[in-house]
């Protein structure tokens, strides 16, 4: 059943029987457990490191990419990727299920919108604001969503138990990355937000709509809590992002 309104990003279909299912050209391959990361250069030097074997792909017009077997000391677990943006984060989601994955912890960077904070530094999203698209399509309208709370827990019980720094909080996703302005910024300040990226959102509201355990790590990179954007470099940080990746597998060990 469909609710209208007036917008219609505010509408939401209760059905659960779209006509394009990913189980219907996809087959169960893939192991349960599942690192994500925004990573690229970082990932292929892990992969060319460690020799990891390609056993699947997610597939688009414009590009594949490879989901390897990353063998722990307890089981093996897929590495991998996403498509970005809220719709891309969405069906990477939605397709890596159908090949069998059904608990996930996704790794990447994040603009800073808190004064004070520091390159590098490690923040668990529990909720998201809701200023993108994607996620209205599987919950119903509301201003936040919340991270798989089961999933959350785990990620930050073993981020202490490993005595790691980290900083626990809400993230603002964005579908337009030019349109972060002052006033918004500080809008989503005095919400509580401390972090804007373009895919929290989406990966929450999917883990919610098929309950499927999933967390997420943020490091903090470029900050746009001031007048000026200040890029810190953040996307050369390459000890952070290599290191997020290694956490994140030794955090699924135990998820």
């Amino acid at each position: 059943m469909i609710i209208t309104h007036q917008y219609p990003i505010c509408e939401y279909d209760t059905s659960r029987d779209p006509i394009i299912k990913p189980a219907d050209f996809l087959a169960k391959s893939l192991p349960s457990k599942c690192v994500i990361t925004f990573f690229r250069k970082e990932l292929s030097e892990l992969v060319a490191d460690r020799n990891l074997p390609v056993i699947g792909q997610l597939h688009s017009e414009v590009l594949d990419i490879p989901i390897y077997e990353y063998r722990t000391s307890k089981e093996p677990i897929c590495l991998t990727m996403p498509f970005c943006t809220a719709p891309g984060a969405a069906g990477t989601i939605e397709e890596l299920h159908a090949m069998g994955c059904g608990k996930f912890i996704i790794c990447g960077g994040a603009g800073s919108i808190q004064k004070g904070s520091t390159v590098g530094e490690i923040i668990v999203p529990v909720a998201a604001v809701r200023d993108e698209g994607t996620s209205y399509h599987y919950l119903e309208p509301s201003r936040e969503v919340e991270c798989h709370k089961a999933a959350a827990a785990s990620v930050i019980a073993g981020l202490e138990k490993l005595g790691i720094p980290h900083t626990v909080g809400k993230t603002w996703t964005t579908d337009a990355m030019y349109r972060e302005t002052p006033e918004r910024i500080a809008l989503r300040r005095r919400e509580g937000c401390i972090t804007v990226e373009m895919e929290a959102a989406a990966f929450f509201a999917v883990s919610q709509y098929y309950d499927i355990p999933l967390a997420q790590l943020l490091y903090a990179g470029d900050d746009v809590s001031g007048d000026t954007w200040d890029t810190r470099n953040w996307n050369t940080q390459k000890s952070v992002r290599s290191n997020l990746i290694d956490l994140s597998v030794k955090l699924m060990e135990d998820f």
